[in-house]
């Protein structure tokens, strides 16, 4: 398994844990949109591997049904973790002013404004 592998499979299981004991309530707040900003921008490629975690990581907890009902995704054939951090930073520099949310609050927003299904799109249903 390469690097990159390893750290998205750790990233999203991180992801998932860390919102299933968030479903019952939580009093701290661990990764602003800032400091997702900044992880993303980065010219390390660990920092780059964690971003992309982390955006596929809210997208995965959508997919999986836990927001499905806020959120009607569809990406187009092929999109790969790059893009969706490098769409990340243009939404952010694009939004300035959201950099102290929640960075999961920013992604899921992100995702919403860059890949809702337009109309003759059917959504794909989860199967549980």
């Amino acid at each position: 398994m390469r690097l990159k592998d390893t750290i998205y499979l750790v990233i999203s299981v991180t992801m998932f844990l860390l919102h299933s004991s968030a479903l019952a309530g939580s009093n701290v707040l661990f990764f602003t949109g800032g400091q997702l900003y900044n992880m993303c921008r980065d010219s390390n490629v660990i920092n780059q591997a964690a971003c992309e975690g982390y955006v596929l990581g809210v997208q995965d907890t959508i997919y999986s049904g836990y927001l499905s009902e806020h959120f009607s995704l569809c990406f187009p054939k092929g999109v790969t973790p790059a893009q969706l951090r490098l769409q990340m930073i243009k939404f952010m520099e694009g939004n300035p002013s959201i950099m102290n949310l929640a960075a999961d609050s920013i992604i899921a927003k992100m995702l919403e404004v860059s890949f809702a299904c337009k109309k003759e799109e059917p959504k794909v249903q989860n199967k549980r």
